[in-house]
């Protein structure tokens, strides 16, 4: 751990004007009054996370010195305020899918791989990870309620860690992945299991557009928390609860593919740029696995050790 440890955020006030903060236990202090607190002018801006991404090692330093000093009880409850998604306008968004073996071992029986021909089974060593896009328009907040599409009617969840990434890399090694890294999130790929495979086009079979991609599909946040204060982001527990009751309850420590590995596949194909998000799978317990899925009225919470709980209502779209 480097220094005193700290948290990001994106928040509004009953304004709705967002402002960067950075947040010490559940106090946020607007990133630009921390700043001329402290004394510290070396940040590229105070307006954003987005901002400090691109030059991340010298603005993270300035960070610490702003941190060292910084009063939070001058800080604003983060209970008070809309926490938006931590990082606003985000480039890639890449997802890993089935990435744990409870995850693929559910999803085959539930009929999601085809019934005849090979099925990925988990075999690390003769294939490579399964990345796909998500819109970066259906980014939610922590605690926004999310719109139960009309025409949907097997809304699933799925728990997840985000990283995001800061300078540019193409064709990075696993091994130096995390110097491309900031830090990491919270984060739930919602998913449209009745429109994922299409039944009208099966020679293609998944639709990853209508599956994943609806408006707020994707809550991230209330954090980014710095990598330096993570100390191995391959031992965190991952939770999920609808309405109280226990879905998920996994570990990172059981990815197949790491999140270098992930970030290794991915730049090989194209560059990696400043603010784009890596979703690295969700462990077992699916809605799919059993058939159950979300209703209009469930409340589900989302939950990474040392990242911090997100909470989301599902309601019937306008």
């Amino acid at each position: 751990m480097n220094g005193r440890a700290f948290k990001l955020g994106t928040f509004a006030k009953s304004d709705g004007k967002p402002f960067a903060a950075i947040v010490l236990d559940d106090a946020a202090i607007p990133l630009d009054e921390a700043a001329k607190a402290s004394g510290k002018s070396g940040l590229t801006s105070t307006a954003s996370i987005r901002d400090l991404l691109g030059d991340w090692d010298r603005n993270f330093a300035t960070l610490q010195e702003i941190v060292a000093g910084l009063d939070k009880a001058k800080g604003t409850s983060v209970s008070s305020l809309t926490a938006l998604p931590p990082v606003a306008h985000p480039g890639k968004m890449f997802y890993a899918a089935q990435n744990f073996q409870e995850h693929v071992d559910e999803m085959i029986r539930a009929g999601m791989s085809p019934k005849d021909g090979p099925k990925f089974t988990g075999e690390k060593s003769t294939s490579d990870p399964y990345l796909f896009l998500k819109a970066p328009s259906c980014l939610a907040g922590a605690y926004d309620d999310i719109p139960a599409p009309k025409d949907v009617k097997k809304i699933d969840w799925e728990a997840e860690i985000a990283c995001v990434i800061t300078k540019p890399a193409k064709r990075v090694k696993a091994e130096r992945a995390m110097d491309h890294v900031a830090g990491w999130m919270t984060t739930n790929d919602v998913s449209a299991r009745d429109f994922q495979i299409r039944t009208d086009r099966p020679g293609l079979r998944s639709d990853w557009l209508n599956g994943k991609s609806h408006d707020k599909f994707a809550p991230m946040g209330p954090y980014l928390v710095p990598k330096a204060f993570v100390a191995d982001h391959m031992k965190l527990f991952i939770r999920l609860s609808i309405n109280g009751e226990i879905k998920q309850n996994g570990n990172t420590s059981q990815f197949i593919f790491t999140p270098e590995e992930q970030i290794e596949y991915a730049s090989n194909i194209l560059t990696l740029n400043t603010a784009d998000i890596f979703v690295c799978g969700t462990c077992g317990g699916v809605g799919q696995g059993t058939n159950t899925f979300i209703k209009v009225g469930d409340v589900m919470e989302t939950e990474v050790e040392g990242l911090g709980k997100m909470r989301n209502k599902f309601v019937a779209e306008a």
